[in-house]
């Protein structure tokens, strides 16, 4: 009994200490220069892409930002990209419109992405309960789950805070574990309790959004990841979007962040979530998935309502995130987090951010403006907001070009 309590305080203590060490050592100070490099495709966006250029960099500034990269898609063209920063600090290696980063729950809408295909193609239904489609699941209990459940976080599976699963708490916090299947990883929650009889609630899960994949995976007969890439990454040509464990040239360097010092995260494995949170893009190629949705050749018009409605409880109301199927929906009248600038009318945005370890990513489609927004950073703000709304200063240049409109006179 002494030498397994032993074991167990040291099971606790050790990583404690040696993350105590980790933190208070090797901070290094961001350089107060940094690199600049944006791509230019439409000459008459000049005037625009300087001023989201400048927004930019002054955003990465005051931030204290390792790097930060934004992209720009209108009509279905790629027609700006912007980066400042370094993708390693210590190396002084510039980050670059190409540089990929970790997406964190980003990787929702992707996953969304490739079930829409599916369902389009008539291999997925949504309202059928996945047992049809997945004879073997881990849980009985899960059987009647469907994909509009999982994928509007209506099922019942709990959030990283609620699983009763105490291996699969140990393994999602310390990120270590290799998994090479998506069947694999379901045994982080499969016996956990259920939060709510399905439809009847909505709490946020990750979990939820891994077992799609694994549905997913189940019908069209193929591993989720090869899947992901025949079906989206070749066609739509997004070189960089893929598995974030994945050895890949133009991957950053991931930071804790400091005031304006920074040291390299430690190294996480995070193939336990690739569905739900374990993919990696450039802002480029992330902005160039969200104007696929606006693409009907690629989703039909009938799909992506479908997938871009906010979803009803039981009871018939709307959820109280708005969520739809992978994507949040919202109609404001200012850009993200950004109250102090009206717009002159309120706008739809379909959206959804991103938290990983070291990074973070926001991914914003404007449907009836055919324009699409991505943004990545390799370190994370603890307010979300104080990443994600910068996006409204480097988004406005384009508005002024694009829909005037929608400014006040002022600007």
């Amino acid at each position: 009994m002494k030498k397994f309590l032993w074991i167990l305080l040291g099971l606790i203590v050790l990583p404690v200490l040696a993350a105590s060490v980790y933190w208070f050592s090797g901070w290094q100070a961001l350089p107060s220069e940094v690199p600049q490099q944006q791509q230019l495709h439409q000459p008459q966006l000049t005037a625009a892409a300087a001023a989201s250029m400048q927004a930019l960099v002054d955003a990465r500034a005051e931030q204290s930002l390792p790097a930060l990269t934004a992209a720009v898609v209108w009509q279905g063209e790629l027609v700006w990209g912007g980066a400042a920063g370094f993708a390693d600090v210590e190396k002084q290696q510039p980050v670059t419109t190409n540089s990929q980063f970790r997406i964190g729950s980003s990787s929702k809408p992707v996953t969304a992405t490739a079930i829409a295909r599916a369902v389009q193609a008539g291999t997925l239904q949504l309202d059928t309960p996945i047992s049809q489609y997945q004879a073997d699941l881990p849980n009985p209990a899960w059987g009647d789950f469907t994909l509009r459940q999982l994928l509007s976080h209506t099922a019942g599976l709990p959030g990283y805070e609620q699983n009763s699963d105490w291996v699969g708490v140990w393994r999602t916090l310390v990120k270590q574990h290799r998994y090479t299947d998506v069947m694999d990883s379901l045994a982080l929650f499969d016996q956990a309790q259920l939060q709510y009889q399905p439809g009847s609630g909505f709490l946020y899960s990750s979990f939820g959004i891994n077992l799609a994949s694994a549905v997913l995976q189940s019908a069209v007969d193929e591993p989720f990841l090869a899947y992901l890439s025949r079906e989206i990454s070749q066609p739509l040509a997004l070189p960089s979007l893929m598995a974030a464990e994945v050895a890949y040239q133009a991957q950053v360097q991931f930071y804790f962040s400091n005031e304006q010092q920074v040291k390299p995260h430690w190294p996480v494995d995070l193939s336990q979530k690739w569905a739900g949170g374990g993919l990696a893009a450039s802002s480029v190629d992330l902005a160039k998935l969200g104007a696929a949705w606006l693409d009907p050749a690629f989703i039909s018009a009938d799909i992506q309502q479908q997938f871009w409605t906010p979803q009803k409880l039981t009871n018939g109301e709307v959820n109280d995130q708005n969520y739809a199927l992978g994507w949040r929906v919202t109609e404001r009248d200012f850009l993200f987090c950004d109250q102090d600038h009206k717009l002159t009318k309120a706008i739809r945005y379909i959206h959804h951010g991103g938290v990983s370890d070291g990074a973070q990513s926001w991914l914003v489609v404007y449907p009836e403006l055919q324009l699409v927004l991505a943004m990545n950073t390799n370190t994370v703000k603890e307010n979300y907001c104080d990443f994600a709304g910068q996006a409204a200063a480097i988004i406005r240049p384009f508005l002024r070009h694009i829909a005037p409109e929608l400014l006040a006179e002022a600007e």
